[in-house]
């Protein structure tokens, strides 16, 4: 099965936080605080701010920060605009 991830990034960090499914069933890519890239699905279950730092909460009960995620449901944050020039979206 082909994936096609073309979606242009948002514009701004308030675009791409609208454009999160919540309660949806999603493919996300993100940095972990290693810088490791990790590329799972997963179920979103709301977006929250703790400590001032707005968090994608899944279902599993993970936050992440959203100033680490790449991309979600092919929607690319506007913090890595070049990231779809390097990387392979197979």
């Amino acid at each position: 099965m082909e994936t096609n991830m073309t979606t242009s990034a948002p514009l701004t960090d308030a675009d791409f936080m609208a454009s999160i499914p919540i309660n949806k069933f999603v493919r996300l890519h993100y940095f972990t605080d290693l810088r490791e890239f990790i590329k799972t699905d997963g179920l979103t279950k709301a977006i929250v701010t703790i400590d001032g730092v707005d968090h994608l909460e899944l279902a599993t009960g993970e936050q992440i920060p959203l100033d680490r995620v790449i991309r979600v449901d092919g929607h690319m944050s506007p913090r890595y605009p070049g990231y779809d020039d390097y990387s392979c979206a197979c």
